[in-house]
């Protein structure tokens, strides 16, 4: 298993997608950023699901603190393998 496939596999499990057909992560575009000294990565994830669901979509706003979990909850998956 290749690193892009532990990836995938670890979005996967993040995001619950028990039930999925199919999914992709494929890199859209990379950077850097001179003012920040940084590498910046842009990756695009895509998942097909399995039946008939319709997927309807809540007003709620997104928190700045949810997407810090995830990405460390993706950062402690990455280090058990």
């Amino acid at each position: 298993m290749n690193k892009w496939n532990r990836l995938l596999a670890a979005l996967d499990h993040v995001y619950g997608y028990n039930d999925k057909k199919k999914s992709t992560i494929r890199k859209v575009s990379q950077t850097f950023d001179e003012r920040t000294n940084e590498h910046v990565i842009m990756l695009e994830y895509r998942v097909r699901r399995g039946g008939d669901g319709v997927v309807t979509r809540s007003p709620r706003k997104k928190n700045p603190v949810t997407k810090l979990k995830l990405l460390s909850q993706l950062a402690a998956r990455a280090r058990e393998r």
